[in-house]
């Protein structure tokens, strides 16, 4: 029984980089072990960079290398679907950078061959296993603020127009709420604990056929309320990359909410108004670069024999797909490789 796994990556690009440093600086149960691009250059140069033992110029070869263990698939959204289900058709498992389906149907493939082949399959959301950000929650259900009553976030880029750049493009998945916005809709969920949506409205903004700016508000059948923006062409006024969490007797604000390091605790000084003070500040500074613990938790994972991981269970991705399904639904925003699937 090995004590190790061997991990390879599927697409070599930015994001790629960002998770090969993560495995490089997390070694021991981690093995940097292929890399597998459609250009045999890339790879090795890749490769080469980081470590990892070997490099494919296709991903046909780096999954029928019969030592490859695990497989971080890091192409863009719209090419996940395939490289996912060729994965695990050659009975690797996967962690897949988010949004691991771009539509439900997709994720449900994906999930339902996982389960039957026996192997384990995660969408790469690092959130999830964020140390501040689990911390926050704990806070939360502490009631160090009280009752939760409302999560307020902003997720928000200003990136120059290029038809060809993924973010602008319809049939790479492209706009502003799969890329940005599934981390708003995700830290919602996570501090309400996943509770059931019972209603929402929002309003979109297109360009070149893709979602350029949203805005969003949601109500929880509990009660507690998110509102969010995401974009891909501004930032936002305020808080552009920031979060904050209100409860009956306090709240809660953090910097880069989605990769969160730092936040701070306020206690309101009296029964009205804003008059606060700040009561307890916590941080955990990443020990390489916040991809770790998403990497960590599918070793574990792999090497127990699980399919499924019980921090970042399929029915949480699952409510995460379903929802932007709905508000692209609400949208009539249909990607061109959705016509005959979905």
């Amino acid at each position: 029984m090995k004590d190790y796994v061997n991990w390879a990556i599927l697409a070599p690009g930015s994001i790629a980089n960002s998770m090969a440093a993560a495995m490089k600086g997390c070694q021991g149960k981690i093995k940097l072990y292929a890399v597998g691009s459609r250009n045999i250059d890339r790879a090795k140069e890749f490769a080469t960079k980081w470590g990892f033992e070997k490099y494919y110029g296709s991903y046909e070869e780096l999954l029928n290398d019969p030592n490859v263990d695990a497989v971080y698939v890091a192409n863009p959204h719209a090419f996940h679907f395939d490289a996912v289900m060729q994965c695990l058709e050659h009975n690797k498992h996967v962690l897949c950078e988010k949004p691991a389906g771009c539509n439900f149907w997709q994720l449900d493939k994906m999930v339902q061959t996982a389960k039957e082949k026996n192997l384990f399959f995660m969408e790469a959301m690092w959130t999830a296993f964020n140390p501040c950000v689990n911390k926050i929650k704990e806070i939360i259900s502490e009631g160090k603020i009280g009752k939760l009553k409302h999560i307020e976030s902003r997720f928000c880029n200003r990136t120059p127009f290029d038809p060809k750049n993924r973010l602008w493009a319809p049939d790479l998945a492209g706009g502003a709420l799969l890329d940005l916005g599934i981390y708003n809709i995700f830290f919602a969920y996570f501090l309400n604990n996943f509770e059931p949506i019972l209603h929402f409205n929002s309003n979109v903004r297109m360009e070149n056929n893709v979602d350029a700016w949203n805005s969003v508000n949601i109500a929880f059948t509990n009660g507690v309320t998110t509102s969010f923006q995401s974009a891909c062409d501004m930032p936002a006024a305020s808080n552009t990359h920031d979060a904050v969490i209100f409860g009956t007797e306090g709240y809660i604000t953090t910097q880069n909410f989605f990769m969160s390091q730092e936040a701070q605790i306020h206690k309101y000084k009296s029964e009205w108004g804003n008059d606060n003070e700040v009561v307890e500040t916590i941080n955990f500074p990443f020990e390489v670069n916040g991809y770790e613990y998403e990497l960590r938790e599918a070793t574990e994972c792999i090497l127990q024999g699980k399919t499924e991981c019980e921090k970042f269970p399929f029915v949480q991705s699952e409510m995460l797909c379903k929802t932007m399904d709905a508000l692209r639904a609400s949208w009539n925003f249909v990607y061109p490789f959705e016509c005959c699937k979905n």
